[in-house]
């Protein structure tokens, strides 16, 4: 895994973990850090050693998840990066492998016992040296993972003495830790929920990292939906398109226009648009999909080009304009939506 994938990660602050929620570490420090969790969608609960949070270079990385329906059902892991890494977490440019960068203090796994003995599973029991399984409940199982397979001895000297003694303060840590039937109906809920944004951790056309964050700086975003290959049935809009965000620009600075060019990422759909934004001049971000993006896609359109107007949250309104558009009828739409969103 490159970095572009860890950027979110590498912005997270040790004592934010939430299942299935990542947040980003805020502008200023917190004067209270939190140490006690009860993670109801996980199963979970512990308290952080009192230890972790009073030593520097500590650089703990949560990766919070709960998938309901893939083979883990939830896992929480702290990584410890040196702080000679950091710089390296963050600059997409880099090519050094994330592992490489940042490894495994402890790992707690949630799998329901249908999955025990799947391959997935086992190469995630097998990332590390020390396996404990945790009091199940139901047909859920718990693991406590610890001593990464891989070892520390790519960090530097001064890196593996504070992977040492983070690792000492772990049997406080396995003591805390609780059991318990995770709320699935609560999970099931949060992911209806969660499946009407537009939520993605991806790449540009020109591979900058784009996340949903896109959203969070303007009062709404129009988001158009096109494929490389519609350039062979003649569609092709991107001089239309262009013309609209630049009046959009002048007009309305408050909302944005993105592109999402669904049969990215592979090599022939970039190199694709890519000309094709040259030969129109196009200035807009064009986005490639994730896993996430592309399920969304799958799940609410109907043919393409569709565009549609996403709030600063990344929910989407219930109008789609199908079809190719003139940059007039782009515009009285998306003042009629932006009126809409300031009542």
């Amino acid at each position: 895994m490159k970095k572009k994938l860890a950027l979110l990660l590498a912005s997270m602050l040790l004592f934010s973990a939430g299942c299935g929620k990542e947040e980003p570490v805020p502008e200023q420090p917190q004067t209270e850090i939190q140490t006690e969790f009860r993670f109801a969608e996980c199963g979970l609960a512990y308290t952080i050693p009192d230890a972790w949070v009073e030593m520097e270079n500590t650089n703990l990385i949560p990766s919070p998840t709960v998938t309901p329906d893939s083979e883990i059902y939830a896992k929480i892991r702290y990584n410890y990066a040196p702080d000679e890494n950091l710089a390296a977490l963050n600059d997409p440019a880099s090519e050094v492998p994330v592992e490489e960068l940042m490894t495994p203090l402890v790992e707690l796994l949630v799998v329901k016992e249908e999955h025990l003995e799947t391959e997935t599973v086992q190469d995630a029991l097998e990332a590390f040296s020390s396996v404990e399984e945790l009091p199940a409940q139901e047909d859920f199982h718990f693991y406590y993972l610890t001593k990464p397979a891989n070892g520390i001895d790519h960090f530097s000297e001064g890196a593996r003495e504070t992977f040492t003694a983070l690792e000492s303060y772990l049997p406080d840590f396995r003591e805390s830790i609780e059991t318990f039937l995770p709320d699935v109906a609560a999970v099931q809920q949060a992911a209806e929920q969660d499946g009407k944004y537009l939520t993605f951790l991806s790449n540009t056309l020109q591979g900058d990292p784009v996340s949903t964050t896109i959203f969070y700086d303007y009062d709404m975003t129009v988001v158009n939906f096109w494929a490389s290959y519609c350039l062979d049935d003649g569609i092709n809009e991107l001089e239309t398109l262009q013309q609209f965000y630049k009046e959009l620009q002048k007009k309305h600075p408050n909302v944005n226009f993105v592109q999402v060019v669904i049969d990215t990422p592979t090599e022939a759909a970039e190199e694709l648009a890519l000309s094709a934004y040259a030969e129109a001049g196009v200035t807009f971000t064009g986005i490639m999909p994730d896993e996430h993006l592309a399920k969304w896609i799958m799940e609410n359109l109907n043919g393409l080009p569709t565009t549609i107007f996403v709030d600063n949250q990344g929910l989407p309104s219930d109008l789609k304009i199908e079809g190719m558009q003139d940059a007039a009828y782009y515009m009285e739409i998306t003042e009629t939506m932006l009126d809409s969103i300031s009542q």
